[in-house]
């Protein structure tokens, strides 16, 4: 496997480990975005990270304001998503390639049929779903840091 095969440092795997960092902020931004403190109304509530979908589910945040900040981190994420994975790809990492393909392709799949925006009519029908899905992604993209990290170690090490 040529990904395994490269003793030294390894900037190709460096930036990875960035990108992915990235791409875990973004998730949990979109999960806990802004942490809006509304205790305007309720003196007693000492909860200050409220996350957006109870947020929404309470009705403190409208609809489309909540779609509003959601929609603007989710086509970053599906670029930098798409650049790691061609980059593998262009650099002959097939495996880590072939680890990136499911959400690269689920992520093209969700854009050209038009479903990565969050619609605002259908936002209170979606919001378990639309948590677990942030959840699902959070999951994947930490375990392909701690992949690369692994990648960048075994580099680093092997002599």
């Amino acid at each position: 496997m040529y990904e395994l095969s490269t003793p030294g440092f390894d900037i190709t795997i460096c930036f990875s480990l960035l990108g992915v960092g990235g791409l875990i902020a973004l998730i949990v931004i979109q999960y806990n975005n802004n942490n809006n403190n509304n205790n305007n109304n309720n003196n007693n509530n000492n909860n200050n990270n409220n996350n957006n979908n109870n947020n929404l589910e309470g009705n403190d945040i409208n609809s489309i304001e909540f779609s509003r900040k959601i929609n603007k981190l989710i086509l970053p994420e599906y670029i930098i998503q798409a650049v790691f994975s061609v980059w593998f790809l262009i650099t002959f990492r097939f495996f880590l390639f072939l680890l990136n393909s499911p959400v690269l392709v689920y992520h093209y799949l969700r854009y050209s049929k038009g479903l990565h925006k969050v619609d605002p009519t259908k936002v209170y029908q979606m919001t378990s779903k639309f948590g677990n899905h942030l959840m699902l992604k959070l999951v994947f993209y930490m375990v392909m840091f701690f992949v690369y990290l692994f990648v960048l170690l075994f580099n680093l090490f092997s002599e």
